[in-house]
């Protein structure tokens, strides 16, 4: 048609992209490595069900979803379309053989389908965001114009095929279609629809690792002047892929339990104040916290992952918050007063609240539990954790988890005075230090007496044991109280048949579900209990809100909008249950004070999964 016109236009427009690319590539030079190029069978599959499937935007918000989804598959139809028409610009014959065979036929039937179905997903976008206004979305002039921009990218193609070969309108329609198209390519390096670009690689490079594991920090590096995530530069290049893929779709937020209860944290936000800051250059003299982002948006996170659970492009945070508060603690010194003092309790006597390591196992005194010291062969070591030890709501838990072993006639002992904090608190609070410390102290004292497998009734427990051990030589088979009673239910060595003639509602603990993928035991132990209504909530399975304990926020005031673990008691009481049952002993903690909080004890009890069926056993 007209090749000096059409290739000056794709030599300059190219051009000025790579000039684009080139400085987002600069700034990716110097972030910290990442080792993500492993698995890829489990990467190519993320990349095909996530990314071209669009499996996590249909999951929630299905119509929404389907809007986004329809937009992205149009644009895959389109590629093909836009690579014929610029080599049409050198040749009007460019093309001709495929266009007139029988597969070009049902291409240009599939692509007119599409583009129609483009506009009418555009036509709903713009509904949504200039009428409906959901909440979490941001109205900005950008996101209309890229929407009115794709509208005209469909509508113009429309107009090369219907007006005529020769005619004015054609190649008017035809350079307006093509400009469009390199502006459009032009413009995304340079706003949030970057991750037009982004999000292919940013599924691809979803994390493989189980998702409780946190980065493992060296702490032995004698050159190291500084740990943790301080500065732009200690982010990972994932990292900055994630900041740079971040739509801006506000799906994180909506979910975000410290900014639902009027916290500072607001997932969606600090990706856009990092993406602001790396477009800028970032000063690399300076801190994230406190001179960029103010602290206690990182001090807010509960780790409920959550906010990574609902993002469709692949976006993980959990990591970066971490390294974050790493780097407050271990190399400023920084950190909320009250952690202080747990700290220091762990320090001494390896649990949070400070009770004397020496009394670890006075809870079962009376039950005939045995240490590992004493019965060095037993199959499973019981690990009873901090909570069943040392707090006394909790060790009513732990006793019924030891009665129905005993009546199972299992093989279990305890590590007694032997076992310590697993670390949790300590690592995601950013204590790395300590949480090695601990972990290592209890792998030795595990693998000393060789233990093989591992029960507790605590999902942090289960989750670092299962999950972070193995970073340090502690390699275990750990089985979460559900799974393991529930295996008993249904081998018949245990039998619950006194009826228990209640509502229940189940909480979903976040790190025995989102973060393992245990959510069906608890319901069917509590479904196996005669009598037992089991009723959820809309805020349940891998969309349940987080009771607030996690990340360490178990040990830290919250001084700022409503208590998580009372608008967490909230929905719950959405089902009119007569009790609140969990697999968590943080999680019953939290919903038993917000239950004292709002004078609900009678009304509404709070109860492990493992005491109601201790009840109901014979």
């Amino acid at each position: 048609m007209s090749p000096v016109i059409v290739g000056t236009l794709i030599a300059l427009s190219l051009g000025l992209f790579l000039f684009s690319l080139v400085r987002w590539f600069s700034i990716f030079r110097r972030a910290a490595p990442d080792p993500r190029f492993g698995d890829w069978n489990r990467r190519f599959r993320n990349l095909l069900v996530i990314a071209f499937g669009q499996s996590k935007m249909l999951r929630r918000d299905f119509r929404a979803g389907l809007m986004h989804a329809l937009i992205f598959w149009g644009f895959l139809t389109v590629s093909l379309r836009t690579v014929l028409l610029f080599g049409y610009g050198f040749d009007t014959r460019f093309g001709e053989l495929f266009l007139q065979s029988l597969a070009g036929r049902l291409y240009g039937l599939f692509l007119n389908f599409f583009e129609l179905l483009v506009l009418a997903a555009v036509g709903y976008a713009l509904y949504r965001r200039l009428i409906v206004k959901p909440k979490r979305l941001t109205l900005s002039a950008e996101g209309i114009g890229i929407l009115i921009a794709i509208a005209l990218l469909m509508a113009s193609d429309f107009m090369i095929d219907g007006s005529g070969v020769n005619s004015l309108l054609h190649r008017g329609a035809y350079f307006f279609h093509i400009v469009l198209i390199l502006a459009f390519l032009n413009y995304l390096p340079y706003g949030k629809h970057f991750h037009i670009l982004t999000f292919l690689p940013n599924v691809l490079f979803m994390r493989t690792t189980p998702l409780g594991q946190l980065r493992t920090l060296n702490l032995e590096n004698e050159k190291a002047t500084s740990f943790g995530m301080g500065k732009l530069t200690d982010l990972t290049w994932k990292d900055l892929l994630d900041v740079a893929t971040c739509t801006e779709c506000g799906r994180c937020a909506s979910v975000c339990p410290a900014t639902e209860t009027g916290k500072i944290l607001n997932p969606k936000q600090l990706n856009i104040d990092m993406r602001g800051m790396l477009w800028k250059g970032g000063d690399p003299k300076q801190f994230l916290a406190p001179h960029l982002i103010d602290p206690e948006v990182f001090w807010s996170c509960t780790t409920c992952r959550a906010c990574e659970e609902a993002c469709p492009v692949g976006i993980e945070f959990v990591d970066r918050i971490v390294g974050v508060r790493r780097h407050l603690v271990l190399t400023q010194g920084v950190m909320p007063t009250e952690v202080q003092n747990s700290f220091r309790n762990m320090e001494t006597n390896s649990n949070p609240w400070g009770l004397s390591f020496e009394t670890r196992a006075d809870w079962c005194k009376g039950l005939g539990v045995k240490t590992f010291a004493e019965h060095p062969q037993a199959e499973y070591l019981y690990f009873v954790g901090c909570a069943g030890s040392f707090d006394d709501r909790n060790k009513r838990i732990a006793t019924a988890f030891v009665k129905i072993l005993q009546k199972a006639r299992g093989d279990f002992a305890i590590l007694g005075k032997e076992e310590a904090c697993t670390g949790d608190p300590a690592r995601r609070i950013g204590n790395e230090y300590l949480y090695q410390t601990l972990a290592k102290q209890n792998i030795e004292t595990m693998n000393r007496y060789r233990v093989k497998k591992i029960l507790t009734a605590c999902p942090h427990c289960f989750n670092t044991i299962g999950n972070e051990y193995s970073q340090f030589g502690g390699h275990y088979e750990v089985i979460h109280h559900t799974d393991f009673i529930y295996r008993l239910i249904e081998e018949g060595r245990i039998r619950p048949v006194r009826p228990i003639p209640k509502r229940v509602a189940y909480h979903d603990s976040c790190y025995l579900g989102r973060y393992n993928g245990i959510y069906d035991a608890p319901r069917e132990i509590l479904k196996a209990i005669p009598g037992t209504e089991l009723v959820e909530v809309a805020e349940s399975r891998d969309n349940g809100r987080c009771c607030g304990a996690g990340g360490g926020r178990m040990w830290m005031e919250e001084k700022v909008g409503k208590r998580v673990n009372h608008q967490r008691l909230e929905d719950l009481q959405a089902a009119n249950p007569n009790i609140v049952a969990s697999a968590c002993p943080f999680c019953i903690t939290m919903l038993r004070d917000a239950s004292r909080d709002k004078h609900l004890e009678e009304q509404i009890q709070t109860k492990d999964v493992v005491e109601l069926l201790a009840e109901a056993i014979d």
